[in-house]
C-alpha cells in the first residue's frame, strides 16, 4: 500500500514539475513572437492580446495537469470531462452573448482597428476611446457623454487618428484687394501659421480661387498635419489672416447691404 502510495506521489509531483516547465516555456515562446513587436510600435493591445494568450496557455495546461493527476489516483477522467462537457454546453448557451463579446474583442486587438486614446466613430457616435477590454469599449465624446458599446456591436469602425488629417481652409477676401496683395498676405499667414506647430507633414498651399461669390473672392488653403489637428491648425491659420489683413489694410469678406434714399 505504501509502494502504491509512494508511486502516485512521485507521479504526482513529476506532472506537476513538467506541467509548470511546459507553461514556462509556452510562455516564453509566445514573449519572443509576440513581445519584441509589441513594445516595438507601442502597441498596448498587442501587448493586451499577449496577457491574454498567456494566461489562455496556463488555465489550458492546468486542466490537462489536474486531469491527469486525478486520474493517477483513480478517478474516471472520462465520464468527468463528458459531464464537464455537457455542463459547458449548457453554459454556452447561456453565456453566447458573453462569448461573443469576447470574440469581438478578440477581433478588434488581433485587427488593430483601434487603440486607446483614438478618436473613433462606431453608429453615428464619435469619441475618444477611454476604455478598451474583452467584452466592451467605452468611447467619450468632445461633449462628455459616454457611450458602453458591447464588443459583439461592433461592426464597422471609422478611426480618425490612424492616417494624417486634411486641413482645407476657405477664405473669403473682398474684390476690392487685388489677386498679388490677396496671396501675398495669405502666404504670409500660412509661413507665421506653420512656424508655430511642429504637426505640419507637408508645406502649406495655397490650392487658388476656389468660388466667386457675390460679396467675395474665395480662396482655398490646403494643409496636411497629424491626425486630429486638423481643427487646431485651422484656427492658428485663420488668425493670422486676420493680423496679416490687418497689418496690410486687406480688406476681408463680409455682408453688404446697400440702401437707397427715395
Amino acid at each position: 500500500m505504501e509502494k502504491i502510495l509512494t508511486k502516485e506521489v512521485v507521479t504526482t509531483i513529476c506532472i506537476i514539475f513538467f506541467a509548470f516547465l511546459f507553461y514556462m516555456a509556452i510562455k516564453q515562446l509566445i514573449s519572443r513572437v509576440f513581445l519584441s513587436k509589441a513594445r516595438r510600435r507601442s502597441n498596448k493591445k498587442a501587448l493586451t492580446l499577449l496577457t491574454i494568450l498567456t494566461n489562455v496557455a496556463k488555465y489550458v495546461i492546468l486542466v490537462i495537469a489536474l486531469l491527469m493527476i486525478l486520474a493517477t489516483w483513480g478517478v474516471d477522467t472520462k465520464a468527468l470531462v463528458a459531464s464537464l462537457g455537457v455542463a459547458g454546453a449548457v453554459a454556452g448557451l447561456a453565456m453566447q452573448d458573453m462569448i461573443k463579446d469576447f470574440i469581438g474583442g478578440a477581433d478588434i486587438l488581433t485587427e488593430d482597428q483601434f487603440k486607446v486614446g483614438d478618436n473613433i466613430e462606431i453608429n453615428g457616435f464619435r469619441g475618444n476611446v477611454i476604455y478598451l477590454g474583452m467584452k466592451i469599449t467605452k468611447i467619450r465624446a468632445y461633449t462628455g457623454e459616454v457611450k458602453i458599446i458591447a464588443n459583439r456591436n461592433i461592426s464597422e469602425v471609422i478611426n480618425y487618428s490612424l492616417m494624417s488629417a486634411i486641413c482645407v481652409v476657405d477664405i473669403g477676401l473682398s474684390y476690392d484687394n487685388s489677386i498679388e496683395q490677396a496671396e501675398n498676405v495669405l502666404q504670409t499667414a500660412i509661413d507665421n501659421a506653420s512656424k508655430k506647430v511642429t504637426y505640419l507633414k507637408k508645406p502649406v498651399t495655397i490650392l487658388g480661387i476656389e468660388e466667386l461669390n457675390n460679396d467675395s473672392v474665395v480662396y482655398r488653403v490646403e494643409a496636411e498635419v497629424s491626425a486630429m489637428k486638423n481643427f487646431e491648425f485651422n484656427r492658428i491659420l485663420l488668425k493670422e489672416v486676420l493680423k496679416e489683413a490687418e497689418k496690410n489694410n486687406l480688406t476681408l469678406s463680409y455682408n453688404k447691404i446697400d440702401v437707397h434714399n427715395v
